[in-house]
C-alpha cells in the first residue's frame, strides 16, 4: 500500500470556507467516513470549536451552489447536499453527498482519475491548510496527478506533495482529536502554548484559569479529563 499527503495552503479571502477555519484557530474538522467514485461522493465530517465559530461555518459551508471542494475558479456542475446528523454547542456532525462530480476539479476526484479505485481518503481542516491522505492499494504516479492538479489552480492556493511512502501504519490521531469535547482540548492546547506543562512551569493553575476566564475547578477538571483521554490515547496506540 502507498500513501500520498497532499497538503492545500489557502491564502485569505480564497475560499469561505477555508476563511472561516483561518478567522479561527481553534476549529478543526476531520472527515471520519470517506467515499468517493467517478460520479458521486459522500463524506461525514466531525467539526469541533467555539460556538461562534460553528455558527459562522455553517452559513458558508451549506450553500448548495458553492463546492468549497473546488480548487479552480470554475464552479463545477456537481448537485450537494447537506444534512445536520448532530449538533452540539461545540461541536457538530455534518453528512455530505454530491453528484455529477465529472467536472469538479478537486483532490478525491482527480485522485479516483489519476490512481483509479480502491482508495482511501483522510481530510483534516485547521487554521489555513486543507490536509489530505492518500492510501492506494496500486502504484502512485505522482507526476500526471500533481500536473492535473495544479492546472487552473485558483491564484491564493499553494499545493506541496508532503509525503509519498510505503504505508507503515494508518493511524488515526486527529479523529481522536476531534472526539476530545472542545473546552477540554481548548484547556490543553492554552496549557501547552502558555507553558503550563514546562519544568518549571511558566504560569500556575490559578493564572491559566484567570487567561482562560474559568474558575480554577473547572480548569482542573477540564485538564483532568484531558490528560486521561491522552494516557488512555498512549495505552492504547502502544
Amino acid at each position: 500500500m502507498r500513501e500520498l499527503v497532499i497538503e492545500l495552503l489557502y491564502e485569505p479571502h480564497v475560499d469561505p470556507v477555508m476563511d472561516t477555519f483561518s478567522e479561527n484557530e481553534r476549529l478543526i474538522s476531520k472527515a471520519v467516513n470517506f467515499s468517493v467514485t467517478s460520479e458521486s461522493l459522500w463524506r461525514i465530517d466531525r467539526i469541533t470549536g467555539p460556538a461562534d465559530a460553528l455558527n459562522q461555518l455553517e452559513q458558508v459551508l451549506f450553500d448548495p451552489t458553492d463546492c468549497n471542494e473546488c480548487l479552480t475558479g470554475d464552479t463545477c456542475s456537481t448537485e450537494w447536499e447537506y444534512e445536520m446528523l448532530t449538533s452540539t454547542s461545540t461541536s457538530r456532525t455534518v453528512y455530505t453527498h454530491g453528484v455529477a462530480i465529472e467536472d469538479c476539479h478537486s483532490v478525491p476526484h482527480l485522485a479516483i482519475e489519476n490512481f483509479g479505485t480502491g482508495l482511501l481518503f483522510e481530510a483534516k481542516r485547521r487554521d489555513n491548510r486543507y490536509i489530505w491522505r492518500v492510501l492506494s492499494p496500486t502504484e502512485i504516479r505522482v507526476g500526471p496527478f500533481y500536473e492535473s492538479l495544479g492546472a487552473d489552480l485558483k491564484d491564493g492556493i499553494e499545493v506541496q506533495l508532503t509525503q509519498l511512502s510505503e504505508l507503515t501504519e494508518w493511524e488515526d490521531h486527529v479523529l481522536s482529536l476531534v472526539d476530545l469535547p472542545y473546552e477540554q482540548r481548548c484547556a490543553l492546547e492554552t496549557a501547552v502554548e502558555l507553558g503550563y506543562y514546562q519544568t518549571p512551569r511558566e504560569i500556575n493553575t490559578g493564572e491559566l484559569a484567570d487567561h482562560l476566564d474559568i474558575p480554577r475547578s473547572t480548569l482542573q477538571y477540564r485538564l483532568q479529563r484531558a490528560e486521561e483521554w491522552l494516557a488512555k490515547l498512549f495505552v492504547g496506540s502502544s
